[in-house]
């Protein structure tokens, strides 16, 4: 018998969702039920410099106007604060780095500044951080993973190099908190996620991982079927981001669902579903 299929809509509560995180998770939602798969709710709030609460109510308030239904996470912003919250786990994502250096990854402390970062595209540690052996220290150090040379990735008909595309990958902050992409390979591998519906703006992370994955245990995460849509833009051809709008949320008419659901069908059927 074949595992249930899990996939996930997981925006940041960094503020008030716009039309393209609408879009996107329609697409979800609409792949989600050509699948059979279960949905799961999963705010990504690990930054809490940026996150609201009444972001958070908009994600609530966005999925309820879109009728997009979810079988795991929770159903307001009191829930979500009780039991749901990722800021709460920063702890466990710490104890899981263990596994990075017992799998045989290279991790390191990289003291460098972001002028000294700048020279080298801010990807690289630009001095001998590798070979000092220093401590990860808050406000001093971040934790980075050296991802060996020539490591390429096969994903969506394209071929990633990694180390070329993501340097010394930031694991951990200088601000004490974890990277984006430590945190969400373990939450999809805890939560067994299968089915991954990304923007095209993501296909590098998707390449890392997959790669990453064997390592923290997240084999489902590494044979997760990747799908990875094209991006609304503006008027100049720009991807919609939150910082480019305004102070309120998308407006929640008849006449903008039905915008938002014929876009998410379009991409489906671009993406031959």
């Amino acid at each position: 018998m074949s595992a249930a299929r899990v996939t996930r809509i997981a925006p940041t509560p960094s503020g008030f969702l716009h039309l393209g995180n609408a879009v996107n998770a329609s697409l979800i939602s609409l792949l989600a039920a050509q699948w059979g798969a279960d949905t799961i709710l999963r705010i990504d709030d690990m930054d809490s410099t940026r996150s609201r609460p009444e972001y958070v109510d908009d994600i609530f308030a966005t999925l309820e106007w879109l009728e997009i239904p979810w079988s795991k996470g929770p159903r307001h912003r009191a829930e979500f604060e009780q039991g749901f919250t990722m800021a709460a786990r920063t702890e466990y994502y710490r104890s899981q780095l263990g596994l990075l250096s017992g799998s045989g990854c290279e991790v390191f402390a990289c003291a460098c500044s972001r002028a000294e970062l700048a020279t080298t595209g801010g990807l690289r540690c630009a001095g001998d951080c590798r070979a000092a052996g220093l401590d990860l220290v808050v406000e001093r150090t971040a934790l980075r993973l050296r991802i060996p040379e020539g490591t390429v990735v096969e994903i969506a008909d394209s071929r990633i190099d990694l180390a070329e595309a993501h340097g010394d990958v930031v694991l951990w902050r200088r601000d004490d908190l974890p990277s984006y992409h430590l945190v969400t390979v373990i939450e999809d591998r805890d939560q067994g996620v299968s089915d991954i519906v990304r923007g095209l703006d993501l296909l590098e992370s998707s390449a890392l991982h997959t790669w990453l994955a064997p390592h923290l245990g997240a084999e489902n995460v590494a044979r997760a079927n990747f799908v990875h849509h094209a991006l609304l833009t503006d008027d100049a051809g720009e991807k919609l981001s939150k910082s480019q709008l305004g102070s309120g949320p998308l407006p929640r008419t008849e006449v903008q669902r039905e915008d938002v659901l014929h876009r998410a069908a379009q991409l489906a059927s671009a993406l031959g579903y």
